[in-house]
């Protein structure tokens, strides 16, 4: 197999727990365990390097790494740098409350919703709760301010959402994408995280999408997802991958 170090499968990886974590060398997250079978199966070493949302494609590109992780969306726009391997899991919109919101029904109830600048959902969600939501930079001030009690419901990537509120009874974290509301094109059609590898690699590309789709199959992908406090509902992802469209 063609990979950059012969022998090796070199991986950017990008820290958002419990996906994946760098840990000083020694990643950990469900990505990375996902990618530790494939590797094992086809006899490469893993080699680790930290990476974030903003290099991942251009190192691909470079030849610097083969291939990243992280919760990483199939997009159209990075297709034209890189090649990604079939889809892990849904990248899911989560919904966290005090009063066990599960949809965007239960949001135009509120007061006061924030969410974060970026995401694919925001458009829609201002179209319909108007001047009721606030967006945020970050998950950092997000959660801040739902904290304090300024907001009545925090959105937000589900994943990040569970491990923020992790032993906080007073909160759920509901996946919106369970309940799908036509109004929100991320809900309806949620992104499909997969790992964006180098273009043109057709067998490193052939033996994640072999890898990757044996997991799904046998369940693997699924107790990995549960065993992080997640919902199973996230490894529903299509049989055709769903590719998030330029805008």
């Amino acid at each position: 197999m063609q990979t950059i170090a012969a022998g090796k499968l070199t991986v950017g990886v990008i820290d958002i727990p419990p996906f994946s974590s760098y840990n000083s060398g020694k990643p950990s997250g469900i990505d990375i365990d996902i990618l530790s079978k494939i590797a094992k199966d086809e006899c490469l070493e893993l080699a680790y390097q930290q990476a974030t949302y903003a290099d991942a494609v251009q190192s691909i590109s470079g030849n610097n790494i083969d291939l990243a992780v992280g919760t990483i969306d199939a997009t159209e726009k990075r297709l034209k740098a890189v090649d990604f391997s079939a889809s892990t899991y849904l990248d899911g919109m989560g919904i966290a409350s005090k009063s066990a919101a599960t949809t965007v029904t239960d949001l135009e109830k509120m007061k006061k919703v924030g969410t974060i600048d970026g995401y694919l959902w925001v458009e829609d969600l201002k179209k319909i709760l108007g001047d009721k939501l606030t967006t945020y930079p970050s998950s950092v001030e997000l959660k801040a301010d739902f904290d304090a009690g300024r907001l009545d419901a925090a959105v937000d990537a589900y994943g990040v959402q569970v491990l923020q509120f992790k032993g906080n009874s007073a909160i759920t974290v509901a996946l919106s994408n369970d309940k799908p509301d036509p109004r929100v094109g991320a809900i309806t059609h949620a992104p499909e995280a997969a790992f964006p590898m180098t273009k043109g690699n057709n067998s490193l590309k052939e033996a994640l999408n072999a890898g990757i789709a044996a997991q799904h199959q046998d369940g693997t992908i699924t107790k990995l997802l549960t065993g992080a406090g997640l919902s199973e509902g996230l490894g529903k992802v299509a049989t055709t991958q769903y590719i998030v469209p330029a805008s």
